[in-house]
């Protein structure tokens, strides 16, 4: 498992993998359409899906290129990615972008920036984009309310949070290393959007963030133990479907000449 800076990522493991592909929502297009509103991004010849996972991004992608080759540092969670036309999986980091000088005309990042070397990434997605190639970054986040239900901030936060921490991670954007690396124009969006869960289906949502993760792979819990306790805890909260609030951020960027 590769870690930078003491950043470790912990999807890394076939069972984690799968509670990632079953549980997070398909968001990913939405954020490529905000990047559209920032960029005249069109269709490209070929797209890199930088920390692919399970390979929900490289769909997204899929749409825009006509071909794209999506990479992952975890073989574990590129197992778990549906096959689609035109998209090859490759294990590789994104410091070592296994492409060639200038090829993609645009680059994608979704929910992973945070788990790499930003500047060595950068410099790798600087020089596999030709001038003028399109770089997006983009990331959700659950902002820990369920519509009605106040009582879950307070549990979130106050009880969850603190029993399983969340791991260390690096910044999100660093728009001066962005820079730094060769890209310009730079340009952000944001958005709020909600999901419909059951309180099954939050157990899971939960049990495939990062902090869940390391718990588990450490022995802290098993993840069995785990769902369940997420469930009894969470019930008073859930009659059927509640509305969980979700944000989105989506940076994007130019790669000059």
């Amino acid at each position: 498992m590769s870690e930078h800076g003491g950043v470790r990522n912990p999807f890394d493991s076939d069972q984690a993998a799968r509670r990632y592909a079953g549980a997070r929502p398909y968001y990913h297009r939405s954020a490529l359409d905000l990047a559209m509103t920032q960029q005249p991004i069109r269709t490209a010849r070929l797209a890199i899906d930088v920390g692919t996972g399970t390979g929900l991004s490289a769909v997204a992608a899929a749409d825009l290129a006509d071909h794209v080759v999506a990479i992952d540092a975890s073989a574990a969670m590129l197992r778990t990615a549906r096959c689609l036309p035109g998209v090859r999986y490759l294990v590789a980091a994104a410091e070592r972008i296994p492409v060639r000088d200038g090829a993609a005309d645009l680059a994608t990042v979704g929910g992973a920036f945070h788990w790499f070397d930003q500047a060595a990434a950068l410099a790798e997605l600087a020089r596999v984009l030709r001038p003028g190639g399109y770089l997006v970054v983009y990331s959700d986040f659950f902002h820990g309310k369920l519509k009605g239900r106040p009582g879950f901030v307070s549990w979130l936060a106050q009880s969850y949070l603190t029993r399983y921490p969340s791991p260390i991670r690096h910044a999100q954007f660093d728009a001066d290393a962005v820079a730094r690396a060769g890209f310009g124009h730079v340009g952000f969006g944001e958005t709020v959007y909600d999901v419909p869960f059951t309180s099954g289906e939050m157990a899971d949502y939960l049990l495939s963030q990062s902090n869940a993760a390391a718990a588990i792979e450490s022995g802290t819990i098993g993840a069995d133990t785990l769902r369940n306790q997420i469930i009894d805890e969470t019930a008073a909260f859930f009659t059927d479907d509640e509305r969980a609030v979700f944000g989105l951020r989506v940076w994007t960027a130019v790669r000059l000449p």
